[in-house]
């Protein structure tokens, strides 16, 4: 579930395979976008409020237009379930997380994959990029958080520690910590 950047609007996505919008003062329901075969795992408002992006359990990440409802793009490329999905900062990129162990950078505008980021040894739960666009954080199965260069693609670090799984992550506000 996540608030439109105007905060008029809420995006929730569900095991129903539908991603609904609901009005967020009188909390009814504006529309139902339907096109992923399975569960949907994550979504997230461009930064514009324009585009919806959503990752399901079909493997695929589509792009929705927030006003019409109407599916713009699917991007595929995963071989497992896509578990978390964010734009970039300034909206050009997409970042997504997959139990097939990948991260994959997507081009916004033309759907293309741009790079694709390996190094975790289990499931990728959960991803970010830093408000500068310039880092990516990622969590995983493989007990471990990491960090990589959002242009690049190389990892920049690995942190451990944890003796399980790692389902979510975060940067500071100040994008100095994680």
């Amino acid at each position: 579930v996540q608030f439109s950047p105007d905060g008029n609007r809420i995006v929730s996505g569900s095991n129903d395979k539908t991603i609904r919008l609901w009005d967020a003062s009188s909390g009814k329901q504006i529309q139902s976008l339907e096109g992923h075969s399975d569960g949907v795992t994550f979504v997230q408002f461009s930064p514009d409020g324009n585009k919806i992006a959503s990752g399901s359990e079909d493997n695929t990440i589509r792009l929705w237009d927030a006003s019409s409802g109407k599916q713009i793009q699917s991007l595929e490329g995963h071989s497992d379930s896509v578990y978390s999905v964010q734009f970039s900062p300034d909206g050009i990129r997409i970042v997504s997380a997959s139990f097939d162990k990948t991260i994959r950078l997507w081009d916004a505008s033309s759907g293309k994959q741009i790079q694709f980021l390996e190094g975790h040894s289990g499931g990728v739960t959960f991803v970010q990029f830093s408000l500068d666009g310039n880092r990516i954080v990622s969590s995983s199965f493989d007990k471990t958080i990491r960090l990589w260069d959002a242009f690049s693609g190389k990892q920049i670090q690995s942190l451990e520690g944890h003796s399980g799984s790692i389902y979510s992550v975060q940067f500071s506000l100040d994008g100095n910590r994680i």
